[in-house]
């Protein structure tokens, strides 16, 4: 069933996460080989139990954003370094550069219910962040693995 083969690809199926702030530089390790349970590693939820703040990328991403949605411009004082991001993540909080674009694993229960997904909603459907994630981290999910994850992630 597809929701059986998408849990075995959430499980064990490694592979290696890299320039993620809050992971790598918080393990000190440029290379850090993982599985979707990972970051994902709540019992029952889906969330991470650390509740680490990290930047997988998706906080610079500046896709399907419409003029009434924010645009922030952030200039670091120290070394003139732009972002432009819609959503600066925990940095609005902590108010550190470093911070930009980090936000907490979110918990996959009830995920389907829940579009559009990241902090930007920039992904409109599950396929789109199962895509996100498989050109990010070159999982290289052939086209039949992402309908497997997918049904899985749609049954959490």
């Amino acid at each position: 069933a597809p929701i059986a083969r998408g849990e075995q690809l959430f499980n064990p199926r490694v592979f290696n996460i890299r320039e993620t702030p809050g992971v790598n530089d918080v393990l000190n390790q440029p290379i850090v080989p993982a599985t979707c349970g990972t970051c994902h590693n709540a019992q029952n939820v889906g969330g991470h139990t650390l509740s680490r703040f990290m930047n997988i990328g998706v906080g610079t991403v500046i896709l399907n954003r419409t003029p009434q949605e924010p645009l922030y411009t952030l200039r670091n004082l120290a070394t003139n370094e732009v972002v432009q991001t819609p959503d600066p993540g925990r940095a609005l909080i902590t108010g550190k550069w470093e911070d930009i674009g980090r936000f907490k694993v979110p918990s996959l229960r009830g995920l389907a219910a829940r579009p559009p997904y990241f902090h930007s909603g920039t992904a409109a459907t599950l396929h789109d962040v199962v895509d996100f994630y498989d050109r990010r981290y070159g999982i290289g999910l052939r086209p039949d693995e992402m309908d497997d994850l997918v049904a899985f992630l749609r049954a959490l």
